[in-house]
């Protein structure tokens, strides 16, 4: 039985904190905001319920507790032969992020996928899109 390869995982010390933050908040969604491909911004969490998936936006994976990972199709381009690795960081988050006020915040670890894996994730069907979303 092969392991399905996977673009995003989240750490041990990430789900603890994002496991407190679902208890919470409810149902909450990853999302990445950077704009360019040099960009080392944090991941944004954000309610589930209020966040809208533009139809465009990517699933780049999902995480524990059904908690899905998005991406925009710009920031896909860039990241495409990266694997992520959701951690914390000590620091405050941003403002807008649900993570903020818990005296740490998400940040992402980056890879290369190695050509296996690019290999793998090439044979397989493209990622979700907004638009695979069912309302």
């Amino acid at each position: 039985m092969q392991n399905r390869i996977h673009r995003v995982e989240i750490t041990e010390r990430a789900q603890n904190l994002l496991r407190r933050i679902i208890e919470d908040n409810g149902p909450v969604l990853f999302r990445h905001t950077g704009e360019s491909c040099d960009d080392d911004s944090a991941p944004v969490c954000l309610s589930a319920k209020q966040f809208p998936i533009e139809k465009a936006d990517i699933l780049l994976g999902r995480l524990s507790w059904h908690t899905e990972f998005w991406i925009s199709p710009e920031q896909f381009e860039c990241w495409k032969d990266t694997h992520l690795t959701v951690d914390v960081a000590r620091g405050e988050a941003t403002e807008d992020s649900l993570d903020a006020g818990h005296g740490q915040h998400f940040v992402l670890r980056a890879r290369q996928l190695t050509a296996a894996e690019n290999a793998a994730l090439a044979a397989a069907p493209p990622p979700r899109t907004g638009a695979d979303r069912t309302l």
